[in-house]
């Protein structure tokens, strides 16, 4: 690696495949509400093993939960969320008047305790790419897979065991609809439907309330191009995240038998952790901190500070070179052993 080569901390990894769907629907002036978004539903369906019809696509994860929340009518009602966790959550139940019960962690883990907690509802976040057992409650459980889209655990995949599951497809996703995009799933053909009437805004008999979550037929379009090479992007992502557990470093994980991870992150545990990233950068490295304490959504999460206080993120991307990906490795391993 060269003195003025830098290596982002993540990047979208899109190439002439996405640039030719997006060019073919663009030419075919058919650009909203067509065969793609259709299509795209049904291919997500059956990825998760799913029957068709249970999808919809949204324009975002966070519009995906919002509109989950809002399929369950959950204004007024208590919904548990964790404080380690993304503030879409935060918003989403905020946008539908819900009232927010706010979960710290586990020690040491990224992972929510819900025990001797009493709510209407669960949103249930797979963070890094990491698969967890759903708590057992009698309370609807929202999954939101945004970085988990792929994970499993006892073989069922993640999105499908709750009530709905939430997708994204941001940029830097597991896959990507072209900069943003989401979805919703459930087993349940029912909420889907009330999810999909909530999206129809315009032309209606009647006077519900409705607004405009559609994406267009160019992100679909992507999006089903991506998910085509996404066991490929899994694999790949696996073999840089090895490459980085082979070389020593302490990496967050689950060893769990009865989960299979996807690895949307690498995260090394230091709690020397700015130090880190600061040495890593002199060497063209970006390095971040995944979550820092003042964006917990509440502060007084003891476990869930903890944890913002140990932990690095290193490059993790399918197009990250593997030269790359030893540098890092090599690179990070000295700065711990300093």
């Amino acid at each position: 690696m060269n003195n003025f080569k830098t290596i982002p901390h993540n990047k979208p990894t899109m190439g002439i495949d996405e640039a030719s769907a997006a060019q073919s629907v663009i030419i075919s002036n058919d650009l909203v509400k067509g065969y793609h978004t259709q299509a795209f539903e049904d291919d997500i369906c059956e990825y998760l093993g799913l029957p068709q019809g249970h999808a919809v696509c949204v324009t975002s994860g966070s519009a995906a939960l919002f509109i989950a929340l809002k399929t369950l009518k959950l204004k007024n009602k208590t919904v548990a969320i964790p404080s380690y966790a993304c503030s879409s959550l935060k918003h989403a139940c905020t946008l539908n008047q819900a009232d927010i019960i706010y979960l710290d962690n586990k020690k040491n883990s990224v992972i929510f305790d819900s025990e001797q907690k009493k709510f209407d509802a669960l949103i249930h976040p797979y963070l890094y790419g990491l698969s967890s057992k759903l708590p057992s409650c009698n309370q609807p459980i929202i999954e939101d897979l945004a970085q988990a889209l792929g994970a499993s655990t006892n073989n069922k995949m993640l999105g499908t065991m709750g009530e709905l599951g939430v997708l994204s497809f941001y940029a830097t996703k597991m896959i990507s609809s072209g900069g943003q995009g989401g979805m919703l799933v459930s087993k349940s053909k029912n909420l889907i439907e009330q999810a999909k009437d909530y999206i129809k805004f315009d032309q209606q008999h009647d006077n519900n309330a409705r607004f405009n979550f559609h994406i267009t037929e160019v992100q679909a379009a992507i999006g089903r191009v991506q998910l085509k090479k996404l066991p490929e992007f899994i694999k790949q992502r696996q073999i840089r995240w090895q490459i980085y557990k082979d070389a020593g470093l302490t990496l967050l994980d689950n060893t769990s038998s009865e989960l299979s991870h996807v690895r949307y992150r690498a995260i090394v545990l230091s709690s020397r952790y700015q130090k880190v990233i600061h040495d890593l950068k002199t060497k063209g490295i970006t390095a971040i901190n995944p979550f820092e304490s003042n964006e917990l959504l509440d502060k007084h999460c003891i476990n869930a500070n903890s944890i913002t206080q140990k932990t690095v993120s290193l490059p993790l991307y399918p197009s990250l070179s593997i030269e790359d990906t030893h540098f890092i490795a090599m690179q990070t391993k000295k700065v711990l052993e300093v």
